[in-house]
Order: C-alpha cells, then structure tokens, then sequence
C-alpha cells in the first residue's frame, strides 16, 4: 500500500510541475531577441557557429505572433531589410513564417540564455539569438 501512495504522489508531482514550467517558458521566450552568431556548414559536418554583426531582430508577442525586423526568416542567406511575420507554438518548439511563395516552418530551441532557430537546409544551418528585452 505505502508503494502505491509513493506512486500516486510522484505523478502529482510530476504532472504539477510541467504546468509551472510550461508558464515559465511561455513568458520567458516574449520579448525581443537579437541576432548574434550563425551556423553555416561547408559540407563536412564541420561548422560551428560564428559571431555575425547584424541588425536582425526578432519579437516574440504574448498572443503567438512572431515579427522579425531589419530582416526577413524567409530567406536566411541575406539581409535585405524587411520584415516577416508569423506565429509560434510553444508546443512544438516551431514557428510558421508567412514568405511570398510558401509558410516555412523552422524549429526553435532555447539552451541556456540563447534562442536557436533550425532551419531546413542541405547541411545543417542555424541562428543564436540573445534576448535583449
């Protein structure tokens, strides 16, 4: 009998802490994030992420919208300016980018104090960000 009320009490405990979790992270990623280092992969399995100066800068809003400013995630291999739009879901670590020829999907990861964004490239291609408000 102890082993099973052992039991129960660990699945509540379990399942009351994924709830505070959950809220933490979905007020943790709103805010704005700034661009600071890119990985590009030659071919090799050898890239790593490298400093980058740029001014593109992404805002995550408390309603499931993304905006990203003085750039565009539509197309991560330049800079022209713009903006994109989109939404995100704290579910499954993923944001919907509205582009002038599809809806892309790129995955997010936070690790540590830094925002990873995934995207579907040949070889492996990704942007660090660091929150800045």
């Amino acid at each position: 009998m102890e082993k099973i009320v052992i039991l129960i009490l660990s699945f509540v405990l379990l399942f009351s802490c994924k709830s505070d979790d959950d809220a933490l992270r979905s007020t943790d990623i709103v805010g704005k994030w700034q661009l600071v280092e890119q990985l590009l992969d030659p071919g090799d399995g050898s890239g790593t992420f490298q400093s980058v100066d740029s001014e593109l800068a992404l805002e995550f809003f408390d309603d499931g919208t993304i905006v990203s400013r003085n750039g565009s995630l539509c197309n991560i291999f330049t800079e022209s300016g713009g903006t994109s739009s989109g939404t995100f879901s704290l579910n499954d670590n993923m944001i919907n980018i509205e582009c002038p020829s599809d809806t892309f999907r790129i995955s997010f990861e936070r690790t540590g104090l830094n925002l990873v964004l995934n995207f579907s490239c040949i070889e492996a291609c990704a942007q660090k960000y660091k929150k800045v408000s």
